[in-house]
C-alpha cells in the first residue's frame, strides 16, 4: 500500500511539474506586433515584426526585429536588433514600410535610420507568378531555376530562361504545345547515360513582345521515358523578359 501511494505521489508531482512547465512556456513564448504592406503592383509583400520573449529560467527579456519580403521568386527573411522609434503595428497609424513606385525596393523607415532592401536585382527576366518549391536566381542572361534542395535529389534538374532577338522560332524545334494562349515550340534530345539514366535536354521557345523567350530543361530520365514537362510549361508561362523588367 505504501509503495502504491509513493508511486501515486511521484506521478502527481510529475504531473504538477509538467503543468507548471507548460504554463511557464506559455508565459515566456514570443509575442509581437508588426506591419505588413504590399507593393503597388501587388506582386510583393513586405513585413516587419517587433518580437519579444523572456528566458524560461532566467526571465531575462530578449527583443528583436524580423523583416520579410515575399513574392514570385523572392523569399527574404532578415532579423536584427530593435530600433528605437514610435510604436508601429496593426493598432498604430505610424507607418514603417514604404515601397518604391515600381516595387523594385522597399524602405523600412525609422527615426534617424532607413533600411532599404532591393526586392530583385536588375535583370532581363522576371517572374510574374510564384512557383512554389523552386529556387529562382537571376543570371546575366535571365533566370536559373532549380528545385529547392536540389543538391540532395537523386536526379536533380535545372531550368533556364533567357531572351533572344527575333520573332520566329528556331526551325529545328519539331514539337509544339499550348502554354496559356501562346504556342510554344520545343525539341527534346538525349544521350545514353549510366546508372543515373539518360541525359535529357529540352529546349523551347515562346514568342513575346521583346523577342523570343529561350527555355532549356536539363536533367536525366530512364531509358525510353520522357520527363513530365508540366513544371517547365508552368515556368515558361510565369516569366517575362524585356525592357519592362527591373
Amino acid at each position: 500500500m505504501k509503495s502504491r501511494r509513493r508511486i501515486f505521489g511521484f506521478a502527481g508531482l510529475a504531473l504538477l511539474l509538467a503543468v507548471a512547465a507548460f504554463v511557464r512556456a506559455l508565459h515566456v513564448m514570443p509575442v509581437g506586433t508588426g506591419e505588413t504592406r504590399a507593393s503597388a503592383d501587388g506582386r510583393f509583400t513586405a513585413s516587419v515584426m517587433d518580437w519579444s520573449e523572456r528566458g524560461f529560467l532566467t526571465n531575462s527579456l530578449h527583443r528583436w526585429f524580423e523583416y520579410r519580403i515575399e513574392g514570385p521568386g523572392v523569399h527574404h527573411a532578415l532579423s536584427g536588433n530593435p530600433i528605437d522609434g514610435p510604436y508601429f503595428g496593426s493598432r498604430s497609424a505610424h507607418r514603417v514600410i514604404r515601397w518604391s513606385e515600381d516595387g523594385g525596393f522597399v524602405n523600412f523607415v525609422f527615426p534617424g535610420m532607413t533600411l532599404r532592401v532591393t526586392v530583385m536585382p536588375p535583370g532581363p527576366c522576371r517572374l510574374v507568378a510564384d512557383i512554389a518549391g523552386f529556387d529562382v536566381r537571376q543570371t546575366a542572361d535571365g533566370l536559373l531555376v532549380r528545385p529547392e534542395g536540389w543538391q540532395d535529389l537523386r536526379r536533380p534538374f535545372e531550368m533556364t530562361v533567357s531572351l533572344r532577338p527575333g520573332s520566329e522560332a528556331s526551325p529545328w524545334l519539331d514539337r509544339q504545345v499550348r502554354v496559356g494562349a501562346d504556342l510554344v515550340r520545343y525539341a527534346v534530345s538525349r544521350e545514353g547515360g549510366g546508372s543515373g539514366g539518360d541525359a535529357v535536354t529540352m529546349r523551347a521557345e515562346r514568342a513575346s513582345k521583346a523577342g523570343m523567350l529561350a527555355f532549356e530543361w536539363s536533367g536525366h530520365a530512364d531509358a525510353g521515358t520522357e520527363p513530365d514537362w508540366t513544371q517547365a510549361w508552368t515556368l515558361l508561362g510565369a516569366v517575362e523578359c524585356g525592357s519592362q523588367t527591373r
